[in-house]
């Protein structure tokens, strides 16, 4: 037997609840005709507030409704109450038609309202055959408006997807996760949902081709759609899973480039690179290896001619599992390429190319250059063993050492690197600038020397 105490908890709308807690009463206490006219009463306000509710997300027809309903509440005479009854008469089919209930669901209420007239409304019977519903009857009337309509949120099937693929296209598209998934994936219904989410799917992953009027280009939709499909795993990551695994067997089939473009897109959504098919990895790890190299720099390095976007996936640990040959290339790399990759995607894997790259600087403008893209932005992800290496690199390097400018940033590395403060490694490299520094560049270090001795416990400097 259902639990219709239960039931009522769970009404969507909190105002709405006490309305069908008294068509419970009315049923309990063995009163059906009053139980069917409070459950119509309840009907009706949560339709009035769904409305209000669609009204404020800009749909035009719930707007029109909301009119209404605020012109006549704002006088109270006979003509309010006449526009009041025009507005009720028509509640169910603007539920319908806003896709707040279903066919099935708008027969059961209609049934539900056209009992709550015989009830409300002895005069329409004739003289002495009052209408007299059963007590099991008006139950069956309440059960049928919590199931098809109160306990559910205002939520709305193909205007939800119309109105998702105008929020892409919009110029003001709005990302953020908690919003996409409050207007997108709370309020649609199952068939709609699982619409947005396909639709999400394929342009995020397949890059699909755009009408020309709206205002975008394809790869700025993919990237968007690829916002919500991460959002939506928020909300319902087995949906989104099965959506993403639909979108992958014409994802196998495409060339290599768009494959790669998607990877780049959704390479911090595991969902998506789980799905990658084993086949694919392996022919994108063949892709990447046989590039043809381009001429060797002055240093002796064979840059791959791989984009540095596809490169800086390598700094991605799921990605990088399922295609090796991103790590391997990357360590072929060059440092100032490396540095560039670096830059684009920070990353703890390429922690440990930092020292590398510090060592090989040329002169002191490529120090520089080296150090503000590669080393800064990776300050915060350095662990403790990789922290003597650099600053050993660092100290060593005499274009790192004593170029005034590679002091400062010797001072924004150790102000960023708040977990490393403390390390003794740091005590170690002031001593071993002091020793090798001119004393006229000496000086430039005295306030980071001054800042690791007040973090230092020894203070042995």
């Amino acid at each position: 037997m259902l639990n219709l105490e239960e039931r009522i908890t769970r009404v969507w709308h909190q105002e709405v609840r006490p309305l069908v807690a008294d068509a419970y009463r009315c049923h309990s206490t063995g009163t059906p005709r009053a139980a069917i006219v409070a459950t119509w009463t309840a009907v009706c306000a949560d339709i009035i507030h769904k409305l209000y509710q669609l009204a404020e997300d800009g749909d035009g027809t719930a707007t029109e409704v909301v009119k209404k309903i605020e012109a006549a509440r704002s006088k109270a005479d006979a003509e309010a109450v006449r526009t009041m009854q025009q507005v009720e008469s028509k509640l169910l089919q603007n539920a319908l038609d806003l896709e707040l209930i279903g066919f099935i669901e708008h027969r059961q209420l209609e049934r539900l309202q056209q009992d709550r007239h015989l009830c409300a409304h002895p005069s329409l019977r004739p003289l002495g055959d009052v209408f007299a519903p059963s007590s099991e009857y008006a139950r069956a009337h309440l059960v049928a408006a919590l199931d098809a309509l109160l306990v559910h949120p205002p939520t709305q099937g193909r205007k939800a997807f119309d109105r998702y693929k105008a929020h892409v296209s919009d110029p003001s598209f709005v990302g953020h996760a908690d919003y996409l998934v409050q207007m997108f994936a709370q309020r649609v219904k199952s068939s709609a949902w699982k619409q947005i989410l396909g639709t999400a799917a394929k342009h995020a992953m397949l890059e699909l081709e755009v009408p020309e009027d709206i205002g975008i280009t394809a790869s700025v939709a993919a990237d968007r759609h690829a916002l919500c499909l991460v959002a939506f795993a928020q909300h319902d990551r087995d949906a989104v899973r099965e959506a993403v695994t639909k979108a992958m067997s014409t994802f196998n089939g495409l060339p290599i480039e768009q494959q790669l473009k998607a990877i780049v897109r959704l390479s911090a959504f595991d969902v998506f690179v789980d799905a990658l098919d084993e086949t694919v990895c392996q022919q994108i790890g063949i892709c990447v290896e046989r590039r043809p190299a381009r001429p060797t720099d002055a240093s002796g390095y064979q840059e791959a001619s791989v984009a540095p976007a596809v490169l800086a996936l390598a700094g991605v640990d799921a990605v990088r599992a399922r295609i090796p040959a991103l790590g391997s290339t990357f360590a072929q790399l060059s440092p100032a390429r490396q540095a560039a990759i670096i830059e684009r995607h920070p990353s703890a894997y390429f922690t440990d190319f930092l020292a590398p790259i510090l060592a090989a600087a040329g002169g002191w403008r490529t120090a520089e250059r080296l150090t503000e893209m590669a080393v800064i932005p990776c300050a915060r992800l350095v662990q403790p063993e990789q922290l003597d290496g650099i600053l050993t690199a660092w100290a060593e390097n005499a274009q790192c050492r004593e170029a005034s400018e590679m002091t400062e940033f010797a001072v924004t590395f150790w102000t960023h690197a708040t977990q490393l403060q403390s390390h003794p490694a740091w005590t170690a490299f002031v001593k071993r600038v002091r020793e090798l520094a001119s004393d006229a560049q000496w000086y430039q270090y005295e306030e980071l020397a001054a800042a690791i001795a007040y973090k230092d416990d020894t203070n042995a400097l």
